[in-house]
């Protein structure tokens, strides 16, 4: 499941992205260049992505910001990084309800995510 989830993640930055702003990629901690969803989600990519501008801790605020403008795929990219540990603590519960939120607004992916998480989160509690 870890492995489909990884290859969701790679399509989508494999799809490609839209050119980001250079005063975006410049000043990473702003919000400059990330006025939109769309443009919150491709900043995002280029930092999950390859090559010299590879932050997920970065990457995850554009996730955050393109996910709360009502992008599931912001949502859905967000979880990924929550159930990684991929530049923030891993935190299934936070996958979860990132995962819920883009279900909820139409992403098949993100629903398949869904049980996974589910998953992770039943066993931390039956072990608490």
């Amino acid at each position: 499941m870890k492995q489909m989830i990884m290859g969701l993640l790679a399509l989508s930055i494999m799809g490609g992205c839209a050119p980001t702003s250079e005063r975006a990629l410049a000043h990473p901690g702003s919000s400059a260049g990330c006025s939109s969803a769309t443009s919150c989600q491709n900043i995002g990519l280029r930092y999950a992505g390859r090559g010299d501008q590879k932050n997920y801790t970065i990457a995850a605020r554009y996730f955050e910001r393109s996910c709360n403008y009502g992008l599931s795929e912001g949502c859905n990219n967000l979880a990924f990084l929550y159930a990684n540990a991929r530049g923030v603590t891993q935190s299934y519960t936070l996958a979860y309800k990132y995962w819920g939120m883009a279900c909820r607004m139409g992403n098949e992916a993100a629903c398949a995510n869904l049980d996974l998480a589910k998953e992770k989160v039943a066993a931390m509690h039956r072990g608490k």
